[in-house]
């Protein structure tokens, strides 16, 4: 059965904490307990299952389907921790789609904002949960402004930090952020797991037309990278060394690994598209305007120095740290690197599920587990201590931007939702 909003495990007691004896690892510093959200894990449960007023941008939004009942443990755990670090000055908003619940979607966002699979509840096939969050997040932030963040993330470092500092001040240039990885050989493509914008922002309001678009009379994504909106982009081919992916690679598909990240291939149609019809000029907007980091350092840090091993990330994590008989040998060392160096270095973990069977082993499914639903936290472990220092310890680095340029890729010119012609058209 899966927990009630007053059912989540227990944490570290960081209200009673003597923080003034945890070793600070370099490139870390402690947070002042003044600037966290210090009530108790069920009060913090409890009120993410209340609906909150949208009184600024600085929302934090997320999703889960079946609502913050029906989240595996560690999932609930991460939303109640952004909650704690981000403290008064934001709103994390956790969207659902439970009939009556007070936080389903249809509270924040008008119907018209979606296809008829999604308000008709026909969407099917395997990723109906990851694409139901696709079609929420960007009406989201188009409507009031904010960050989405995957419920699937550890939180590392507060988001003023990470971008909204750059996206608020009037000097700088930037009006969106988020982060991008190398999909193809030499291309960065920016993914969908952390978008930060202002209300109204003109990028988030044509990338989510398009992404609607693919689902005009259909249920589901098979086949979206031949839809005539995208079938003109090659398909993603993510390089096997430079990510340092497993020896063969993603298993599956190249064809289903970029349906599955459809609503990333409409960003990419956007960022090459300009609109005659009103000057919109996204090979600009992108270059000038989106505050872009390394998703590879940002997010997936913990999968790139593992191969991407969900396994090998769980017997890292799962490593004692202090307690009676511990042994700092050869593995407590690796953990020990291992968690200091994203807790220091990286803005957030990612975890996800998918896309299915594209890896041999994913973490999120290990913790999803009965069995495992304590694990990552459980006393004494590097987990416990991840969890911990990512509410405690603020980083002291500076985010970077990511150079991106494409030399001689090829601009649409067409309007947001015209397709390019194509050869075979005149057939």
């Amino acid at each position: 059965m899966a927990p009630s909003a007053v059912e989540v495990a227990p944490q570290l007691d960081i209200t009673s904490a003597d923080t003034s004896k945890v070793g600070v690892p370099p490139g870390l510093r402690l947070v002042a307990p003044e600037n966290l959200d210090l009530r108790s894990d069920d009060e913090i449960a409890a009120w993410l299952r209340t609906r909150h007023p949208v009184t600024s941008e600085k929302n934090v939004w997320a999703f889960w389907h079946s609502g913050y009942s029906q989240m595996p443990p560690w999932v609930q755990r991460n939303i109640i921790n952004w909650v704690r670090k981000l403290g008064p000055s934001w709103t994390v908003h956790l969207v659902d789609r439970v009939p009556g619940s007070e936080t389903n979607i249809s509270h924040f966002v008008d119907s018209s904002f979606f296809p008829d699979a999604f308000n008709n509840n026909t969407m099917d096939g395997p990723t109906v949960g990851p694409h139901t969050g696709d079609l929420v997040r960007l009406p989201l932030i188009w409507l009031y402004g904010g960050i989405w963040i995957d419920a699937g993330s550890f939180l590392f470092r507060h988001v003023d930090d990470i971008c909204w500092k750059k996206i608020e001040d009037p000097e700088s240039p930037y009006e969106m952020a988020g982060f991008a990885i190398e999909m193809r050989p030499g291309v960065q493509i920016m993914l969908n797991g952390f978008i930060a914008a202002n209300r109204g922002n003109p990028f988030i309001k044509r990338w989510h037309e398009i992404f609607k678009a693919l689902w005009d009379g259909t249920t589901n994504c098979h086949g979206f990278h031949k839809h005539r909106l995208l079938r003109h982009l090659p398909l993603l081919c993510p390089p096997t060394t430079n990510l340092n992916l497993p020896g063969d690679g993603l298993n599956v598909m190249m064809e289903t690994f970029t349906d599955y990240l459809s609503q990333c291939m409409c960003f990419e149609r956007l960022r090459k598209l300009v609109d005659p019809s009103d000057g919109f000029n996204g090979p600009e907007y992108f270059s000038n305007k989106i505050f872009v980091c390394s998703a590879l350092q940002e997010t997936f840090y913990f999968q790139q120095v593992t191969q991407w091993s969900g396994t090998r990330q769980f017997e890292l994590l799962t490593t004692k740290r202090t307690g009676e008989g511990v042994v700092k040998d050869e593995k407590w060392h690796a953990a020990e690197d291992f968690v200091h160096d994203a807790l220091a270095n990286t803005a957030i973990m990612k975890l996800s599920h998918g896309p299915p069977g594209a890896l041999d082993s994913f973490l999120a499914d290990l913790w999803d587990s009965e069995e495992h639903h304590h694990k990552d936290q459980e006393e004494g472990t590097f987990a416990a201590y991840l969890r911990y220092g990512s509410v405690h310890f603020d980083q002291t680095r500076e985010m970077v931007q990511i150079k991106v340029g494409w030399p001689n890729e090829e601009v649409l010119y067409a309007g947001v939702l015209e397709p390019k012609k194509m050869d075979s058209d005149a057939s």
